[in-house]
């Protein structure tokens, strides 16, 4: 064993540190010599060093933002060593979740947006429905969204998160998506719609598709951060490798029909009420 568990438990840092001291061949048992096999000291040698940094990362949360929306690429975001990600709001107050009353949960924030750093390596939003709607409605939101975000070296979304970030006034002549049901909304902030699961504009703009598709995101972020072979050892580490039920039932070009119709019929007035809430922000 490389070190003992007793009461301590080991991060996701913890277990990529381990994994790279390992691959170096510079870690061992403390009753052990490190490895001085000729064969094994050559395959050590050869392994790609991880990249390390010290990125200010910043993902917003706000009443009934959606949960997974802002979880999924935590995950993957927060097993960056060096890097620092924090969620931030208005107040410190808890922020509930959408669904929170129904038994979801809540996020205590670690800092207001007076808190928050002026220059960003990543600010981050994620979507959800009245919680975003209520957002896009509210000036100060909007405001700390477009200072942040346009100091941010990479300012990003997940889901309806991009409507925020449109009406804050950044996607304007950008290419962009979000969910499948509201990504023509996105006409109404001067952005182009583009129906992909991960859609980059420039170097500063990179929105994800409907919730899920933030795992997607947080993988490619940090394969932008710190290259391919750290993003392959965090996929690996989350096992991330999914296998739905249904394949192809996530996309509503290749999903049931009837399923596909009755969504949409639930939420009929979702894209007038996106479209109203962005006119009144102007």
């Amino acid at each position: 064993m490389l070190m003992t568990m007793e009461d301590h438990s080991l991060s996701r840092r913890d277990l990529i540190r381990l994994l790279a001291l390992t691959a170096a061949g510079t870690c061992a048992a403390p009753s052990q010599a490190a490895p001085t096999n000729t064969h094994n000291a050559a395959v050590h040698a050869a392994q790609p060093q991880l990249r390390m940094g010290s990125e200010q990362i910043a993902i917003l949360v706000y009443p009934e933002f959606t949960a997974l929306d802002a979880l999924g690429p935590h995950y993957f975001l927060a097993g960056m060593m060096g890097a620092t990600v924090r969620f931030v709001a208005k107040t410190k107050d808890i922020v509930p979740c959408e669904g929170a009353t129904a038994g979801g949960f809540c996020i205590r924030p670690h800092m207001t947006f007076a808190d928050c750093p002026e220059e960003l390596d990543l600010l981050l939003i994620p979507g959800g429905v009245t919680g975003t709607l209520a957002a896009i409605a509210d000036e100060k939101t909007r405001r700390f969204v477009a200072d942040r975000g346009s100091k941010a070296k990479l300012a990003g979304s997940v889901c309806t998160g991009s409507l925020i970030l449109g009406a804050a006034g950044l996607l304007k002549g950008r290419r962009a998506t979000s969910h499948w049901q509201t990504i023509d909304v996105l006409k109404d902030v001067g952005a182009t719609p583009v129906s992909e699961r991960i859609v980059t504009d420039r170097t500063d703009r990179i929105t994800a598709a409907g919730v899920s598709a933030g795992l997607d995101l947080g993988v490619e972020l940090i394969r932008r951060f710190r290259g391919d072979f750290y993003a392959k050892g965090m996929q690996l580490l989350g096992e991330y490798d999914p296998k739905p039920p249904f394949p192809g039932g996530g996309n509503p070009a290749t999903a049931d029909k009837v399923v596909v119709d009755m969504l949409n019929m639930m939420h009929d007035p979702l894209t007038e009420q996106f479209r109203q809430a962005i006119a009144k922000a102007r």
